[in-house]
């Protein structure tokens, strides 16, 4: 299998899954990102500088994770 079949499906999957830790975190008011060593968290109520900073983390992570699904479907050979 090529890596221009394999690699876009690899990347939306890794897309989707930080847009689904970013929408359930959304609705349930805290925010996680599980790591090996460490796990950042924040609760919007008592913790809202941490929560909108894992959320930022969450969120940059999904939008490059899903736009490098695009350019490598429309862009297999680069730029």
């Amino acid at each position: 299998m090529s890596e221009n079949v394999y690699g876009p499906i690899v990347t939306l999957i890794v897309g989707l899954i930080f847009v689904w830790l970013l929408v359930t975190g959304l609705k349930r008011g805290e925010m996680e990102l599980p790591y090996f060593g460490i796990t950042l968290s924040g609760r919007r109520n008592d913790q809202p500088i941490a929560y909108w900073a894992v959320t930022a983390v969450i969120a940059t992570i999904a939008a490059f994770a899903l736009l490098a699904t695009i350019f490598q479907i429309f862009l297999p050979h680069g730029l």
